[in-house]
């Protein structure tokens, strides 16, 4: 069985770390400490109240609020997004990167907790062939990172890290080479062994030394670093050992969308090879809503080589803004215009995405958008058509 179709309940974390409602947030900080995990759920009676995550705890620091007091249900997520365990691990990883969280419950039928499932966790079960889909380091690493002095203070990191929406800051010297590393974690740690911690100067807390790999390492092999150190990071380094770029789990899980976009080319070669006729038994819509789960809250448009929309998904209205009835046949190009994307229709031509899938961001509203953009081809590899998938670029 392909990995990314297993369900859910095959790779999800059986042994849940809890903490109650009444509990102090100071409390969920020690037990996550205490199982080394980067979340733990606040459940009553066997339901599920929130979630709080090691992103949580900063954000709580960068407000300056006191963990000793501040009970769970304060600090807490809620509600929490859940699956069913026969939920597919595509479709699991589909929801995580639509609605912009790392963590999913798996719950049953009467909605009483009987899992949870991470990026890690999806990370965990891929096989050499997914990996050997992007074949190197610099291929998915991600470009922004957030850098700092040794003289900084966690204060400063954990601005940082809020603001820019990034689980670490690296701490580099004057010709911006990686000398330490202060993750999310760190400032959890810190935050129980000190009163104070955003007063600590990040050379004397910080993880050093880091670990390092160059964009044409293999990612795999990357990956299999990572594992045997037990570390979620890696700094992707020059020839020269200057800062480049990072990789996480989050950016490698984050190349799922391409088998995402596959569902889309399948569908393409039918209609190529006229599978599919002008009165087809099932609607297209109702196929494709079916193999897209759209309630996941990826907005999806997809158009022929004349930019004339052909299909969308409902979270088009959530995430772009747009009505996803109004926007059939109208011009891709004006319509992602028209949603904040103002260099929609240089980008979007068959030359420009002649050699692969790019991404962009745009401004719904005061909302980033990530958009990634896809030249689909037919089943003797000619262009067919664009394919547009857009979350909002937010992690939790």
């Amino acid at each position: 069985m392909d990995n990314k179709q297993k369900p859910i309940s095959e790779i999800m974390t059986r042994s849940l770390c809890q903490v109650g409602p009444t509990q102090t947030a100071i409390d969920a900080l020690a037990r996550m400490r205490s199982k080394s995990v980067s979340s733990v759920l606040v459940v009553d009676n066997g339901f599920i109240c929130g979630i709080i995550t090691e992103r949580d705890i900063v954000r709580a620091v960068y407000n300056n609020a006191n963990l000793k007091t501040m009970d769970c249900l304060e600090m807490m997520q809620s509600p929490v997004i859940s699956v069913t365990p026969e939920t597919l691990c595509l479709d699991a990883y589909q929801q995580m990167a639509g609605r912009g969280i790392r963590h999913l419950a798996v719950t049953d039928s009467a909605g009483k907790v009987l899992g949870l499932a991470s990026e890690g966790d999806l990370m965990r079960d891929f096989g050499i062939e997914y990996y050997m889909n992007f074949k190197t380091v610099g291929s998915v690493m991600r470009r922004e990172v957030c850098l700092l002095t040794e003289t900084d203070l966690i204060a400063d990191a954990v601005r940082l890290m809020i603001e820019k929406h990034q689980s670490c800051v690296l701490i580099v010297d004057a010709n911006q080479r990686p000398i330490g590393v202060v993750t999310e974690r760190d400032v959890v740690r810190l935050c129980g062994d000190h009163a104070h911690s955003e007063r600590l100067v990040l050379g004397q807390v910080m993880n050093a030394p880091v670990r390092a790999a160059k964009p044409e390492d293999l990612l795999h092999e990357a990956v299999r670093s990572m594992a045997a150190n037990h570390i979620r990071r890696l700094v992707v380094v020059n020839d020269e050992g200057v800062v480049c770029g990072l990789l996480t789990h989050h950016e490698i899980v984050h190349g799922l969308e391409m088998d995402y976009a596959q569902h889309f080319k399948a569908l393409t070669d039918l209609q190529s090879r006229g599978a599919m006729n002008s009165k087809p038994v099932i609607d297209e819509r109702l196929i494709l809503a079916t193999v897209l789960r759209s309630s996941s809250g990826t907005a999806v448009l997809a158009a022929d080589l004349n930019f004339r929309i052909a299909y969308t998904t409902p979270a088009v209205v959530g995430v772009l803004g747009l009505d996803a009835k109004e926007v059939l046949g109208r011009d891709l190009r004006e319509t992602l215009k028209q949603a904040g994307w103002p260099d929609a229709d240089t980008v979007l031509c068959e030359a420009a995405l002649s050699d692969g899938a790019q991404t962009f961001k745009a401004l719904v509203g005061n909302i980033e958008v990530a958009l990634r953009v896809f030249l689909m081809r037919d089943a003797y590899d000619s262009p067919c058509g664009f394919l547009v998938l857009a979350q909002r670029a937010l992690t939790q």
